[in-house]
């Protein structure tokens, strides 16, 4: 089922699974979920080993790696954890595919070198308390000022952003009458720190290691050099970076499905029930067959995705449908493989019950199933 990778493309899906079987064993997962502990040294072997220059231009000293590259580096850290793939995604993704599509010279040349050594890390402030699917509803502003911009208002949740050196911020710059509300918004390269950004941590059921914050900007002030892209354009922008995140998403929601049939599948074979397996009961080995037959059909919908935006441009249909039916597969997949493990599903550090919550938040990030749908429906001339 790997008709889309190439022989480079099988050799780093290898090498990845062995630095993480060696290093992250399903222990040590457990333990920095547990202790909320950040995986500073995950991202730092990334650093080491060429991965955060993954999708980074050679002439900054990446790679220049495809955006099926990510598909297949991201779901393979998607199987041993979420938070490290999360991590991956906000810290290297969204940074490098941002300055790529309309950051300036100066700024391609300070942040994506950084990138590159794992010196910076980048989120993305995007949602807020009462605009997230409903994304042009924001209410924080940036106000031109002598030398600059003020930002004011309040974001959230975004992932990792606390540990992010820099939180690429959404902001409403103008209103346009009679215009879409799309216009008018305009994205910020805002360090941190700087005066007036403060972060508080929400508490969720899993993704524990990878921070997720609400964020204030009180009064905050950044240069015009700070400015990413044109000013009021900034929606066009981040609608140039979906498909990648939508990907990357969905890679590895399927990361996270796959590892959980495995270990249901070990679990059924050695679970003994009525003198036998379990793994020979219908009821317990047709559910799993069913799932990982739909994991591989949303695999390789990612991956004809990714193809095409690698070799077209710009696929938003694609890529939410990529999305939609990996999160979905996803959902069904960890449920199916919970029931198998039974009670043991359900205790509170069991693998089975992390893997449930984790796809619960994949849908969540980069638009629900709804939105998805909606995009795809719009492009099929339904809407």
């Amino acid at each position: 089922m790997d008709v889309y990778l190439s022989p480079d493309q099988l050799a780093m899906r290898a090498e990845v699974r062995a630095f993480l079987d060696e290093h992250y064993p399903p222990e040590r997962i457990l333990q920095i979920e547990r202790d909320e502990e950040y995986p500073d040294d995950f991202y730092r072997e990334c650093a080491d080993r060429g991965w955060t220059g993954l999708p980074v231009p050679v002439e900054y000293g990446g790679s220049d790696g495809s955006v099926l590259d990510l598909c297949v580096f991201v779901e393979e850290v998607g199987k041993t954890s979420i938070s490290m793939a999360t991590l991956y995604i906000t810290g290297t993704i969204f940074g490098s595919h941002a300055l790529h599509i309309c950051g300036s010279k100066a700024q391609t040349d300070r942040y994506l070198p950084a990138i590159v050594s794992g010196e910076k890390r980048f989120a993305l402030a995007m949602s807020e308390p009462g605009a997230g699917s409903d994304f042009a509803a924001m209410t924080t502003t940036a106000e031109k000022v002598e030398g600059g911009w003020r930002i004011r208002g309040a974001k959230g949740p975004i992932s990792g952003a606390e540990r992010a050196e820099v939180v690429i911020t959404a902001a409403r710059t103008a209103t346009y009458p009679g215009e879409s509300r799309q216009k008018g918004i305009s994205l910020f390269l805002v360090d941190n720190p700087t005066p007036g950004v403060s972060f508080e941590r929400r508490d969720y059921l899993a993704m524990k290691a990878l921070m997720v914050n609400d964020i204030t900007y009180d009064d905050v002030f950044v240069g015009d050099d700070a400015v990413l892209g044109e000013i009021d354009d900034g929606w066009l922008n981040l609608a140039r970076l979906m498909d990648p995140e939508r990907l990357a998403n969905a890679a590895q929601a399927i990361g996270v499905a796959q590892a959980a049939i495995d270990d249901a599948v070990v679990y059924a074979r050695n679970r003994e029930q009525y003198g036998k397996p379990i793994a020979r009961f219908q009821a317990v080995s047709h559910p799993l067959a069913e799932a990982q037959a739909e994991v591989a059909a949303a695999r390789l919908l990612i991956y004809a995705a990714a193809h095409k935006r690698d070799v077209e441009g710009p696929c938003p249909m694609e890529a939410s449908m990529a999305k939609m039916l990996a999160n979905n597969v996803a959902g069904r997949a960890t449920s199916a493989a919970m029931q198998v493990a039974g009670a043991r599903g359900w205790e509170a550090e069991s693998h089975f019950l992390r893997r449930n919550l984790e796809v619960r938040g994949c849908e969540l990030g980069g638009g629900t199933s709804q939105i998805q749908r909606n995009i795809i429906a719009r492009h099929m001339g339904l809407r």
